[in-house]
């Protein structure tokens, strides 16, 4: 099974430059190359931020652009968003009852679980007692099955001194829940806008850095933003067997064939 990860979105106004970047113009290139390469993927994932702002305007820039998406999406809110905003541009994008943007997908490899971690008003991110109630449900009805957890704010410190206080608030609840059912194969999520893995619990996890600006590795507190290559994952599960490449879609690099040693392009 194929599927896209696509993260830190972050539109604002048509024609705005943030660190020297067009991100809408950003948006259409990461669809286009989604589309030219990976149209058999089974779902694209945007793992929050959306909107710079949350502000209406954002979320119709934002589904005119993805009707042009030839795979399917679902959306999940990061602390840029605007919950209500979000649902009232997406309300096919599914809730979970409760009025959060949770929801699942299920699929031959496992379930697909997706989790609004927003506070409204923080930086940092929260899953309450109604959230973590429903992914507790929604696991045990998969118990047989393999899970893989999106969201948006990272569960676990990653070193980063000054981004490690804006993650998931009380993270150890949602890991509690996770370690209680034993089926989850993975964690992914975004809001650090860095590419890192490792393990939490002894869980899998993958961030990935997105499609804004990334956050200089500086574990001493001073981080800065560089405006490095943006990407979206392309996720690859198999049984057991997961496989995540990060795509650098606007790279272009010259070409030399192995056969010939020859430059092609």
């Amino acid at each position: 099974m194929k599927i896209i990860q696509v993260t830190d979105v972050h539109l604002g106004r048509r024609g705005e430059i943030r660190y020297g970047a067009d991100l809408h113009e950003r948006l259409g290139r990461c669809i286009d190359h989604i589309n030219a390469r990976h149209g058999d993927a089974t779902l694209c994932i945007f793992t929050g931020d959306l909107a710079d702002g949350g502000d209406t305007q954002a979320y119709v820039d934002l589904k005119a652009a993805l009707d042009r998406l030839s795979v399917p999406y679902r959306l999940l809110p990061g602390n840029h968003d605007r919950r209500a905003n979000l649902i009232a541009a997406f309300p096919e994008n599914g809730t979970d009852g409760n009025g959060f943007v949770q929801s699942v997908f299920d699929t031959p490899e496992g379930r697909l679980v997706f989790l609004d971690s927003l506070a409204e008003g923080r930086v940092s991110g929260e899953l309450c007692d109604n959230r973590l109630g429903w992914l507790d449900a929604m696991l045990t009805e998969a118990a047989s099955k393999t899970a893989y957890i999106f969201l948006h704010h990272p569960p676990v410190e990653l070193g980063l001194t000054l981004l490690d206080p804006l993650g998931l608030e009380q993270p150890q609840r949602l890991i509690d829940v996770l370690t209680r059912h034993g089926n989850v194969g993975y964690i992914f999520f975004g809001h650090v806008h860095r590419d890192i893995a490792g393990t939490v619990a002894g869980i899998p996890f993958s961030a990935q850095r997105g499609l804004h600006a990334r956050f200089m590795l500086d574990l001493v507190g001073d981080e800065m933003v560089e405006q490095a290559p943006p990407a979206y994952s392309l996720i690859l599960i198999d049984g057991a067997r997961v496989v995540i490449h990060s795509c650098d879609f606007l790279e272009q690099w010259p070409l030399w064939s192995p056969a010939t040693g020859q430059r092609v392009r």
